[in-house]
């Protein structure tokens, strides 16, 4: 049903923050309220017209256990229950006398404040489980197509914004937010318990967690031997491992990493990682040529790393990966003669990653204190959005090799910088504390493994001195890409003036911890 009208209402709270905004709303549009103590006491005080009808006077069944069974009756659960479109619902409840509900207002036992409240026992703590108020939410969100839920007094304002617009009646979309909203609310709710019953446990050893998330398997260890880990399910699963020994900790996230960074491009991509950095990248048509670039980027570093390409595995880049120690391989697919050849090397993992259009909104990290989430940086610079700050602009194939490094540098821990030529790194700056440092890392790369080549130059963030600049004039750099914003913009850009380095802004940064 697309709107529904609020008639009746079932109340019962315990935090009586703001519960007088819903009390006028009652009193105006005349609106039945079915409550339990403490609820229906202070609706009857606000005023008297508030038509209140007490849990217990219309079960005709008065609370026992000292109040731990009160809501829970079939006459209650019936009506939040009902769907109004249902013509067999409709007649059962006028087989038992019972009306429909059309808005449920419950907030929870406050468990969260008494659980962390060393005064409060542990018989304290089990009583502030609530039972009744969880069930009466779940029933009402499940059945938010006849059913408005409220949880919070945050939700208040937003409803009667909601009622006042259209003549008291509630969309089907306020109706399923609010369902989303109830469901998070209880689910947060049992996390709390979870937690509670298993605070002198090691979590790391159970199959679930009180987040919604389900293990996978136990790792071999964490990040180091003598650090236990496990794996959970968070989201859709894209990898499934083809041959090779178990995953790792660190093999997990390097594979992500190695894979979600190759599928940025369109054009066959071949990504070299290491440790969580990208230690090569590069573009071609022939996959074959793509992962040499790659390779020939950083050669050492690509020793035991990861290997990860957007399109089909051949047999001819199977062939060259087969003539270095290679840790992990990741691929969409794998063709059947690379995928016999790569099988051979029994320690060898080997991931199929399907991307999913779907993309990943959401990041989580944990440190001695906070759960840290963030939203995800999915953020693509196209051409459009690039801002040319010197007199000299840059040509058409160093745009693209500028579009190319930002994009790698997004994957690489800050400070980052990536030098890049015809679609191919040249050089990888990592990780330092100076940015400065990260560019005399970068160009020692390059010098090493490349002659006369003339790349551009990315960084992760914007130069805080035009040092760097004059470090490129005296390294063949044809150009520069980075967000800007620094107080010394000015003299980073008549740097690259006077230099005749053209240098473009993307008022975008991607740092990366």
């Amino acid at each position: 049903m697309t709107k529904i009208r609020i008639k009746r209402a079932i109340v019962s709270v315990h935090n009586k923050r703001d519960l007088s905004l819903l009390a006028e709303y009652f009193l105006n549009y005349d609106v039945e309220v079915l409550s339990t103590g403490g609820t229906a006491k202070f609706l009857k005080k606000y005023n008297q017209k508030i038509k209140i009808t007490d849990i217990a006077d219309f079960t005709n069944y008065n609370e026992i256990l000292n109040g731990r069974v009160k809501s829970l009756h079939p006459m209650i659960h019936s009506g939040i229950l009902a769907r109004k479109n249902n013509k067999k619902h409709e007649n059962d409840l006028k087989k038992i006398n019972v009306p429909y509900v059309d808005l449920v207002v419950v907030n929870l036992y406050p468990f969260e404040k008494v659980s962390q409240n060393l005064k409060y026992s542990q018989e304290d703590c089990i009583e502030n489980i609530d039972i009744g108020g969880p069930t009466l939410i779940r029933g009402a969100a499940k059945n938010y197509d006849s059913v408005t839920v409220l949880t919070s007094p945050n939700q208040y304002q937003d409803f009667l914004k909601e009622v006042n617009k259209n003549k008291n009646l509630v969309t089907k979309n306020f109706r399923r937010q609010c369902a989303k909203i109830a469901f998070e609310t209880t689910a947060y709710y049992e996390s709390l318990i979870s937690q509670w019953f298993n605070k002198d446990n090691d979590s790391i050893s159970q199959d679930v967690t009180a987040i919604p998330i389900k293990k996978i398997s136990v790792l071999r260890y964490g990040e180091n031997p003598h650090q236990k880990a496990s794996v959970y399910r968070f989201g859709k699963n894209n990898f499934l491992k083809v041959s090779g020994k178990d995953l790792s900790y660190n093999n997990i996230c390097d594979a992500e990493i190695a894979a979600e960074l190759a599928n940025h491009f369109t054009k066959s991509s071949c990504v070299i990682l290491k440790h969580g950095n990208p230690c090569g990248v590069a573009l071609d048509d022939k996959q074959e040529k793509a992962y040499m670039k790659a390779l020939k980027c950083d050669r050492i570093s690509a020793f035991g790393g990861v290997v990860a390409f957007n399109k089909t595995l051949s047999l001819k880049t199977a062939t060259q990966i087969d003539k270095i120690f290679t840790e992990i391989v990741v691929a969409p697919q794998f063709t059947t003669e690379s995928l016999e050849l790569l099988k051979l090397k029994k320690n060898l993992i080997l991931i199929r990653y399907r991307p999913s259009k779907i993309k990943t909104l959401m990041q989580i990290k944990s440190t001695n204190n906070f759960l840290l989430i963030q939203d995800k940086d999915n953020k693509i610079i196209s051409r459009k959005e690039l801002v040319v700050k010197t007199n000299i602009k840059p040509k058409k194939n160093s745009i693209d090799d500028m579009i190319f490094g930002f994009i790698i540098s997004k994957y690489i821990n800050s400070n980052a910088i990536v030098l890049a030529n015809e679609l191919s790194t040249v050089g990888i700056g990592v990780g330092q504390t100076s940015r400065l440092d990260s560019a005399y890392q970068a160009i020692k790369k390059m010098n090493d493994n490349f002659k006369k080549i003339n790349p551009i130059m990315a960084s992760d963030g914007f130069f805080p001195f035009p040092d760097i600049v004059d470090l490129c004039s005296t390294n063949n750099i044809i150009g520069i890409i980075q967000p800007g914003g620094s107080k010394n913009d000015k003299e980073v850009i008549i740097s690259a003036n006077h230099h005749k380095i053209p240098l473009v802004f993307t008022g975008v940064r991607h740092f990366k911890h």
